[in-house]
């Protein structure tokens, strides 16, 4: 399977397509749902039940899940263990 194999979202596919980065992408799916956010949340300010579509919380970290899901879609990996300064996990006993 291929790194592109990975991307089941069109408008990803299409900015990739286009020759922008990963980070090009993620910048944009970031600052996409932030905004939503903020604009959910100021016309629930005024008005309680505006913006249903966005789904009854418009918090903070359902805002980070939608990100994780978009870069996610986008074909992007959580980091393996080499990348972080993680301790060596145990070798299994035979």
């Amino acid at each position: 399977m291929s790194d592109m194999d990975r991307v089941v979202c069109v408008v990803a596919q299409s900015m990739y397509d286009e020759g922008r980065t990963g980070l090009d992408v993620a910048e944009m799916w970031v600052s996409a749902i932030v905004s939503a956010l903020i604009e959910v949340q100021r016309a629930r300010a005024a008005s309680p039940g505006a913006c249903p579509q966005f789904g009854p919380e418009a918090t903070p970290h359902v805002a980070a899940r939608r990100i994780v899901a978009r870069l996610l879609d986008a074909g992007w990996r959580p980091p393996d263990s080499e990348c972080l300064d993680l301790p060596e996990l145990p070798e299994a006993a035979s």
